[in-house]
């Protein structure tokens, strides 16, 4: 008995030799290895002749053995210096060249391999996308195939330019592209200290950065008919390109060396990228702009720091307008905000620009209610669509005290919007028409109606519910809030000005276009109609907005796919309104109306001036908004029933515009589908088999 144990002993463990002829590498062997191929790949780009002694160095490294975490040393194969010199001895004037035909051969070899692949870059990586995006409801169309949602992401396929990076266009040109890009960007997103820039450009000591300039040139060659900006004079498409490809080359010149310029710079290439179907690589410029931002102590209070002027405001203006990008990438990506506002103390730029002092509002007035906008955003990213944030509402027993904040919030933003800020959308339902106001102004009120429907999408009953699972009737704020954005997007079209838009308004676009697709599936049939009106009404200046931003084909044609996927048929139905207008001028009558959300610019706090004027512009939006539920009929108790976060119509909607998620939510989709339709399969049997068996027995005298 007492060798029992050591029997077992003997039994249980092998010999240390036939253990370590048994496992694989030594423990903590591969994170050596990564380590090294770290080093040795951030040191081999800026190492160019063999004679180097950083290169003596490297190469006696790669002969060396290697020290695991657990203090083993492993010897590594003898590397081939014939092999190593092939490899890696570059001329240095060739340098360029080579690594821009491997980026070709490498785009080429993922454009050949996508096979299917779910990855918005077609090359087989999978990303996150959040809740945000809006493609959740393509699983049965013809492009989703294999469980991969199957879009050209790429665009056109661009080949790399052989140009002087630091070659400028004619004087012309550049002032046409400046003029443009003050005209129409700039009011929006105040990115420069405008007074010192132009200055620099009459100096030949201090001129503008070469980055900076031509990322300006890239962003207002979109906008502009000259075909010089066209590395193709044939195609639109290739508009900036030529400064694109500069951007890219000077931007290497500058990692090591960045300044407040290159953040400038990178912000308005992420808004190209972003709007020029390379959606990653604008993801990822934003965000190496957010961090040299805290690089640079640009979110920090600098009023004392030994700086001029002029310094100090473009510094705050550069920070605020990487939070504002910050918000509007996040949201249309599905992410989590970067840039946390607990970290951070700049006040607001506030200096007006001298060419700007007569009107009203400001640039910097309007930039002001942009970024106060962008912070209750960034609330509503975070408490309703990241993660932690969805799993806390949904073990809520009510979500109504989450939405009430944020309501009162977006409520007192438009409340305390000055005179010359508000506007009032005319109903272009109605056949109103009024003027819009600058382009600034239509887009941020685009971002608030967004704002808005964010905020209450996930809270739309779905069909299942029978009671409603907020006291808000987010049906119809979401119908209201697309209206609005539908009307100031006709204005600006009827006027010719659409196309001059940021490419962030094509978020704002697609997620009105979104609830259109929802509501055209409403049983009443006069509501269904009018949504089927207002899906051709946005894809029509979806394709507008193309012409600058060719992202917009993408999501024009997501928004085709899912009226043809719902089995909403889209054809003669301009054709069928105009007609029922002339036979029937008062069928809107015939439709229930509905009180609307306090969270709409139409609320009896503002201005008592006009109240006769929102009273009537009101009730016009409650006869053609009919409830999808009754919520006057269903009241909620928030104290015995609990709230059913799955059973909402959008609950586990991508929030973004970005395909992979969508991806996912469509797989999902389809499983529950093909569930659904087994349940329904069986049940008929059984009834079936019930009858059946009804009709056999005898009958009971």
């Amino acid at each position: 008995m007492p060798e029992e144990p050591h029997k077992r002993q003997r039994v249980s463990k092998a010999c240390e030799q036939c253990r370590r002829k048994k496992r694989g590498p030594p423990k903590g062997y591969i994170e050596a290895i990564e380590g090294r191929l770290h080093r040795l790949e951030a040191l081999l780009g800026s190492i160019i002749q063999e004679d180097d002694p950083r290169s003596q160095a490297i190469l006696a490294e790669l002969n060396s053995p290697l020290e695991t975490a657990y203090g083993e040393l492993v010897r590594p194969r003898p590397a081939r210096k014939e092999n190593f010199e092939e490899r890696h001895q570059i001329p240095s004037e060739q340098q360029y060249e080579q690594q821009q035909d491997h980026s070709i051969k490498h785009e080429d070899d993922t454009e050949n391999d996508n096979l299917g692949n779910l990855s918005i870059d077609e090359s087989g990586q999978i990303r996150y996308y959040g809740k945000s995006s809006g493609f959740y409801m393509l699983q049965n169309s013809k492009n989703f195939q294999n469980g991969a949602f199957h879009f050209n992401s790429r665009g056109r396929k661009n080949n790399t330019l052989a140009v002087d990076p630091f070659e400028l266009p004619p004087p012309d040109l550049s002032k046409h592209l400046l003029d443009l890009y003050f005209t129409h960007f700039y009011p929006l997103l105040p990115l420069l200290h405008k007074k010192s820039f132009l200055a620099s450009l009459e100096s030949n000591e201090n001129p503008p950065p070469p980055l900076l300039l031509n990322a300006i040139y890239a962003v207002a060659s979109r906008i502009s008919p000259d075909v010089r900006v066209r590395s193709d004079p044939a195609l639109r498409d290739t508009a900036g390109d030529i400064f694109l490809e500069r951007a890219h080359i000077l931007l290497n010149f500058e990692w090591d060396d960045f300044k407040v310029s290159t953040v400038q710079s990178l912000l308005l290439l992420s808004s190209h990228q972003n709007g020029a179907l390379k959606n990653i690589r604008g993801w990822l410029y934003s965000g190496l702009a957010f961090r040299m931002c805290q690089n640079l102590g640009l979110n920090r209070n600098c009023d004392s720091w030994n700086l001029s002027e002029a310094e100090k405001e473009e510094r705050k203006r550069v920070f605020y307008c990487s939070y504002v990008v910050d918000r509007l990438t996040c949201a249309m990506h599905g992410r989590a905000p970067m840039i946390d506002e607990r970290d951070l103390d700049a006040p607001y730029p506030s200096e007006i620009d001298d060419d700007d002092r007569n009107h009203k509002p400001t640039i910097m007035e309007d930039f002001h209610q942009l970024i106060k906008l962008c912070e209750i955003l960034g609330n509503i990213l975070v408490q309703l669509y990241m993660v932690k944030g969805r799993k806390q509402l949904a073990m809520m027993s009510s979500p109504d005290d989450v939405i009430s904040k944020l309501d009162r919030a977006l409520n007192k933003w438009m409340a305390k919007l000055p005179p010359y800020l508000q506007y009032r959308p005319p109903n272009t339902r109605m056949a109103e028409k009024a003027t819009a106001p600058n382009l600034e102004i239509c887009q941020i009120h685009m971002l608030f109606y967004t704002s808005l429907i964010l905020l209450h999408r996930p809270f739309i009953p779905g069909p299942t519910q029978t009671t409603t699972p907020s006291v808000f009737p987010s049906a119809s704020i979401c119908t209201f809030a697309a209206n609005k954005i539908l009307d100031i997007v006709e204005c600006l079209m009827a006027e010719g000005r659409l196309k001059n838009v940021n490419n962030y308004a094509l978020y704002f676009m697609f997620t009105a276009g979104i609830i259109f697709i929802n509501d055209a599936l409403s049983s009443d049939s006069m509501f269904a109609f009018e949504a089927k009106i207002s899906i051709n009404k946005i894809i029509r200046a979806m394709d507008e907005v193309e012409k600058t931003w060719i992202t917009s084909a993408r999501h024009c044609n997501i928004l085709g796919e899912l009226a043809g996927l719902r089995d909403i048929n889209l054809e003669n139905v301009d054709e069928e309104y105009t007609s029922r207008r002339h036979t029937d001028d008062d069928l809107t009558e015939s439709v229930h109306r509905v009180p609307l959300s306090i969270a709409v610019p139409n609320s009896p706090i503002m201005s008592s001036s006009s109240s006769s004027e929102e009273q009537q512009q009101q009730q016009q939006q409650q006869q053609i908004q009919p409830p999808l539920f009754d919520f006057n009929r269903n009241p909620i108790d928030n104290n015995n029933i609990p709230f059913d976060a799955i059973g909402t119509a959008f609950w586990g909607v991508p929030m973004s515009f970005d395909i992979d998620e969508w991806n996912s939510y469509f797989s999902n989709q389809q499983q529950f589908a093909t569930r659904s339709e087994q349940q329904q399969q069986q049940q008929q049997q059984q009834q079936q088999q019930q009858q059946q068996q009804q009709q056999s027995q005898p009958p009971m005298w």
